[in-house]
């Protein structure tokens, strides 16, 4: 750059009372805008303005200032000493304090803080987890203590259709006898022995008797020492009992001719039929037998 080029004349022996104001009158010395200074620069036309104005507060830190008038004073062709001098002198610059970590109080840990939040959180969940199995263990010891303590509900009754056993436990009750009186039970007895000198010297034919006999009746009589599994049919496939037998009561039916079987757990039960004892062992499978009693016959071979 030529000397006619040179600005005002700015020395360390001429001291500048505004950098701003020496900067704009070594650019327009020069006939240049702020935009073509910036443009030569590559600066930002408002930091150019910011400096001619002496409006420091609203540029970046006073690193960067000095920066910005060395380049514009090398620009201009001017010297950059006195008016940085003058930069100082008017800012009145003092290096920022450093700060007391020391004196200053530690950072407290409010509710609001992440860290109690996450413990927080997490205490609860736990302790919602302990009150769970808790309760659970708890619940399972008095389910189990309270189901010893019941009394065990009757087994329900089965519906076995139309037939002579509509429900199967009727047959299962003991027989009760009639109350009678001491008096009336001497008459009685008189009676009986008077029935009984009479039906001695009766012939066989003529004896009337209450009971029945059994080997001229189809008699099925089932009972058990355990509770089993009894099925009865007859020879249409109709029940005549089904269900699940209690221990020690015997199942008694004498209305047909023929009887197809089923019975589970046959080790504890007992068969007789017309009084005979069946042997369960030569039907038995896995504990499971399946026989046949009697004739087989119905209303179609009758005709």
């Amino acid at each position: 750059m030529s000397s006619s080029d040179t600005g005002p004349e700015v020395s360390p022996s001429n001291p500048v009372e505004s950098p701003g104001r020496a900067l704009a009158a070594a650019r327009e010395s020069q006939s240049l805008s702020t935009a073509d200074l910036a443009v030569r620069l590559r600066l930002d036309t408002r930091i150019v303005m910011a400096l001619e104005r002496d409006d420091f507060e609203n540029l970046p830190a006073p690193t960067f200032i000095k920066g910005y008038i060395r380049s514009i004073a090398k620009e201009l062709n001017i010297d950059a000493q006195a008016i940085l001098d003058s930069y100082e002198t008017h800012a009145a610059i003092e290096p920022p304090p450093l700060a007391d970590f020391s004196s200053r109080a530690p950072d407290q840990i409010g509710t609001n803080s992440t860290i109690i939040k996450a413990i927080s959180y997490g205490l609860a969940a736990t302790l919602l987890i302990l009150i769970a199995v808790w309760w659970r263990s708890n619940y399972q010891i008095g389910e189990s203590t309270r189901d010893v303590a019941i009394e065990p509900e009757p087994d329900p009754v089965v519906d076995i259709g139309p037939g002579p056993f509509n429900n199967p436990y009727e047959i299962l009750d003991e027989p009760t006898g009639w109350a009678v009186s001491p008096q009336e039970a001497t008459v009685m007895e008189a009676e009986n022995e008077g029935k009984t000198e009479n039906l001695l010297d009766a012939p066989t034919s003529e004896l009337d008797t209450d009971e029945p006999d059994i080997t001229a009746t189809q008699q099925l009589l089932i009972s058990t020492s355990e509770e089993a599994w009894i099925e009865v049919y007859d020879v249409n496939g109709s029940k005549l009992y089904y269900g699940l037998t209690r221990k020690n009561q015997p199942i008694e039916i004498d209305t047909e001719t023929y009887y197809r079987l089923t019975l589970g757990n046959t080790e504890s039960i007992s068969l007789h039929y017309n009084g005979e004892k069946i042997d369960l062992d030569l039907y038995s499978k896995d504990g499971v037998a399946q026989l046949e009693l009697g004739t087989k016959t119905n209303d179609a071979d009758a005709q």
